[in-house]
C-alpha cells in the first residue's frame, strides 16, 4: 500500500458536483453500500457561486486572433478535465497569460475551435498556472476523451506535458479519506479487461509507469513541501494527503463494491481509479517520437462502491488542483523536456 506522501494538505469544501457520464454497461451495485461517509464538505453553494462568477471574467477571442496563434504555440501545459467541476477548480487558479515577447492579457483568455475533417470542437482556456503558460480543455469522459486529446495535442505544437487533474475513487477507506490526493506514478490500463465465469477479472492491458522527469517533480516529498503544505488555523477541520501508487484507469464508471474488489485484488498496488488516464497514457506511447509526458493527479471524492455522494467532486478535484499547483511552482519554472 501507498505510504501519504506528505503529512497534510489544505482542503477545500465545496459544493455539488456534476453527473458523470457512464457507458453502456455501467458497474453498479444492485444494493449501495451503508457505510457513512465520515464528513460533509463544509462550503457548498457558495464557493461554486464564486468559481463560476469568476469563470465569467474571461475575455473571448477567435482562434485567428494574433495573441491566441502565438500563445498557443507556447502553452508547455494542457491540463484535461473531464466534467464541470474538473473544469472549475483547474480555472480557479489560472492567472491572466502573457507572452514571451512580454505582451500580456489583461484577463484570462478562452477561445473555441473546430478540426478540419472532424465533427469535433474544442474550448481552451488559456492562462498561467504554477508559473507556466498553460491551456485548459474538458473533454468527454472515458475513451471518448480520445479525438479531442490528439486534436488538442496538434493544436499546441510545443506542449510539453499533460495533466488529467480531477476526481478519482479511492480503494480502501482505511487507505485514503475523502479529498486525499492521489498522484499516479503508473497507470494501470483497463482498457482491455476479461471477465471470467466464476467472477474472476483479468486485466489484459498494460502498466504504464510515469516518466521519470514527472516523478521526480510530483511524487517525491521534501521538505519545502510539506511546510507549505502544512494545515493552518483558517484551513478546513481536516487536511488533506497525498498519495503516490498505481491508478486503475478503463472506460467505466465503477460503482460496485464486488468488482471494485475484483479490480483490487488483480492491482494490489492500486491506490485509486479513474477514466482518462489510460488513453493519456495510450496517445503518449503511441507517438514517435513521443510530444508530450503526461501524469494522473485527483482527488478522492468517492470509492467506488455505490456511496456516491457528489458534493465531494468540486472538494476533491479543488485539493488535486491545489497540490498540482503547487508541486508545479516548486519547479520555478524548470520542467521542460
Amino acid at each position: 500500500p501507498a505510504a501519504p506522501l506528505a503529512d497534510s494538505m489544505t482542503s477545500h469544501n465545496p459544493p455539488p458536483a456534476a453527473t458523470p457520464l457512464t457507458d453502456s454497461r455501467p458497474m453498479t451495485s444492485p444494493t449501495p453500500a451503508a457505510t457513512p461517509l465520515e464528513e460533509k464538505p463544509a462550503h457548498g453553494e457558495e464557493m461554486l457561486k464564486k468559481l463560476l462568477k469568476r469563470e465569467e471574467d474571461v475575455i473571448v477571442k477567435g482562434k485567428g486572433d494574433e495573441f491566441v496563434q502565438q500563445y498557443c504555440k507556447e502553452v508547455k501545459i494542457i491540463l484535461q478535465a473531464a466534467n464541470d467541476n474538473e473544469r472549475l477548480a483547474n480555472f480557479s487558479k489560472l492567472q491572466p497569460p502573457f507572452l514571451n515577447n512580454g505582451t500580456k492579457s489583461a484577463k484570462i483568455v478562452r477561445f473555441k475551435t473546430g478540426f478540419p475533417g472532424q465533427s469535433i470542437f474544442g474550448e481552451y482556456t488559456l492562462g498561467i498556472f504554477g508559473g507556466y503558460k498553460a491551456a485548459l480543455v474538458q473533454t468527454e469522459q472515458g475513451s471518448d476523451c480520445r479525438s479531442l486529446i490528439e486534436a488538442t495535442i496538434g493544436l499546441f505544437s510545443n506542449v510539453s506535458f499533460i495533466i488529467g487533474v480531477g476526481v478519482a475513487y479511492g480503494i480502501s477507506r482505511d487507505k485514503t479519506k475523502l479529498g486525499d490526493v492521489l498522484i499516479s506514478d503508473k497507470i494501470a490500463r483497463l482498457s482491455n479487461i476479461k471477465f471470467e465465469k466464476g467472477g474472476s477479472i483479468y486485466n489484459r492491458g498494460q502498466i504504464t509507469k510515469v516518466k521519470d522527469q514527472l516523478r521526480v517533480h510530483f511524487c517525491t516529498a521534501n521538505n519545502r513541501f510539506m511546510n507549505k503544505f502544512a494545515c493552518t488555523e483558517d484551513a478546513s477541520p481536516r487536511c488533506s494527503k497525498a498519495h503516490v501508487g498505481c491508478i486503475i484507469s478503463g472506460n467505466f464508471l465503477l460503482d460496485n463494491t464486488d468488482i471494485k474488489s475484483k479490480l483490487s485484488e488483480n492491482e494490489r498496488e492500486a491506490i485509486g481509479g479513474e477514466m482518462e488516464g489510460h488513453i493519456l497514457m495510450d496517445i503518449m506511447e503511441k507517438g514517435d517520437p513521443c510530444p508530450f509526458q503526461a501524469i494522473i493527479i485527483k482527488g478522492v471524492c468517492d470509492y467506488g462502491d455505490g456511496t456516491k455522494e457528489k458534493q465531494w467532486q468540486l472538494t476533491a478535484a479543488l485539493a488535486a488542483v491545489e497540490y498540482t499547483h503547487l508541486r508545479l511552482e516548486l519547479t520555478e519554472g524548470t520542467l521542460f523536456f
